[in-house]
């Protein structure tokens, strides 16, 4: 009775030491109790014979590329680690007491999410830190941490393999903690480059970790320690060195744009006017109940918005400012510039005058679009150009407009209506909005799509100005 009360708690405190439950899935038989004694130590330098087994033969020692002193490199970040192994996978087998008496498979019980993620971003952070990488954030802190928006990179990785060989040497005690044995992972990297806007690198590294003596710790410690290894696969990686340190070009050039010129039909003169630019506002319908915001530039049906509203669709389903329904087709995307272009399925439509020109601070501006919801599309609010600045490369109008999500891909108008701008994103602080919202200069976002007016700009009376 007492060891099978031990294995419920083996069990229970496994989950609470903020790592995925074990529970062995064969009976358990009591067994007579240890002495009290502390954890054991094996001091022959051998291993005991009733150890358990590595989970994998062990790896030999990472060679870690240090990055040397002075030597500019791009600050990273550890965006999340998850776990890819279903509910109810066996992952390894565990054992318990002095004479390590086999107890059973343990299963996995956590699902996707790692509950003790804080102690694998901290392994994370020290094994960077230790090879003189520059890694912003911290497990410490409360509440959200300023050095976080100088991350250029960051990395997200996916346990996708696990095994762990566990002796819970004090396990007839209630104590889950003193553990030997052996564990190993294989973890699946993923690079992230916020300046471009895309996952850059993908690599995938085994983590291998054995003691034959007993150890704080418990599975948790197993685990951390394998995937401790496996960062340092990551950090023993020429790829990852060299896009670590590769010169970031901050400030600098933009990528050049990837896309041959595109030339686009200008609009019929016609007066300017918020409403006019509303009735050329349309809602970007993008997957199940997704939406965002955009503008026709063309009356044939060319559609300006983000790309991170439509993402990788290669179609959508577009509503009108008369809430009529067409299907668009996504010609280009560049996730640098955040731009996306959308030609419907449809022509002579109301469009947008666009101004070239760069508004004053000061200047009364409007936005165009559907805030949190569709049902609000060509929402119209007011406010003015706050600044101009400059983030991580990238040029943007600053105003105190009212935007929220769903606003993303629309429309920054001057009093007459014409566009100065595209929405795309604000700064929010506890899941408020602070009126400090950018927007992208229409001339820029010109740009990054390639796109020339028939006829040509001298020409637009007004279209381009």
């Amino acid at each position: 009775m007492k060891h099978l009360l031990a294995c419920s708690l083996c069990a229970l405190l496994f989950a609470c030491a903020g790592q995925q439950t074990a529970t062995s899935t064969r009976s358990q038989q009591a067994s007579r109790p240890e002495p009290a004694q502390a954890a054991d130590s094996d001091t022959s330098g051998e291993p005991p014979s009733d150890a358990p087994p590595p989970a994998a033969p062990p790896a030999p020692i990472k060679s870690v590329l240090t990055i040397p002193e002075g030597t500019r490199a791009r600050p990273i970040q550890l965006r999340k680690v998850i776990a890819k192994i279903n509910r109810g996978d066996n992952v390894g087998q565990q054992k318990g007491g002095l004479l390590c008496v086999p107890h059973g498979p343990l299963t996995w019980q956590g699902g996707h999410a790692l509950a003790g993620e804080d102690e694998f971003t901290s392994a994370f952070q020290d094994a960077l830190r230790q090879a003189n990488y520059p890694v912003v954030g911290s497990t410490d802190n409360l509440f959200p941490d300023p050095s976080e928006s100088r991350a250029e990179l960051m990395v997200g990785g996916l346990i996708d393999k696990l095994n762990l060989n566990a002796c819970f040497t004090r396990g007839g005690f209630g104590n889950t903690s003193a553990v030997k044995g052996s564990s190993s992972l294989h973890v699946k990297w993923e690079v992230y480059d916020v300046l471009a806007r895309k996952v850059v690198y993908e690599i995938s590294t085994d983590g291998h970790f054995v003691t034959h003596g007993s150890t704080q710790g418990g599975l948790l410690m197993l685990m951390t320690s394998a995937f401790n290894d496996a960062v340092r696969g990551l950090l023993s990686d020429q790829g990852f060195y060299d896009l670590v340190t590769r010169d970031s070009g901050h400030p600098g050039a933009p990528p050049p744009t990837t896309f041959a010129p595109l030339h686009v039909n200008a609009p019929a003169a016609s007066s300017d006017s918020i409403a006019s630019a509303r009735a050329a506002s349309v809602t970007v319908l993008v997957g199940a109940g997704g939406h965002g915001s955009g503008f026709i530039i063309s009356p044939d049906g060319y559609v300006i918005t983000n790309q991170h509203v439509v993402q990788e669709a290669q179609r959508v389903r577009v509503r009108l400012a008369d809430e009529s329904e067409v299907i668009g087709d996504v010609l280009r995307t560049d996730s640098y510039g955040d731009v996306a272009l959308i030609k419907l399925q449809a022509d002579k439509l109301p469009s947008v005058h666009l101004r070239n020109s760069k508004p004053e601070v000061g200047e009364e501006v409007f936005a165009i679009g559907a805030p949190l919801l569709e049902k609000l599309d060509v929402t119209v609010t007011r406010g003015i150009v706050s600044a101009y600045r400059v983030d991580r490369g990238h040029n943007y109008i600053q105003s105190d407009v009212v935007v929220h999500p769903g606003n993303s891909g629309g429309p920054l108008t001057d009093r007459s209506g014409s566009v100065i701008g595209v929405c795309d994103w604000g700064i929010q602080l506890g899941g408020l909005d602070q009126n400090l919202n950018f927007f992208i200069p229409i001339s820029e976002a010109l740009s990054r799509l390639n796109l020339d007016f028939n006829p040509a700009p001298s020409q637009l009376a007004g279209h381009l100005r």
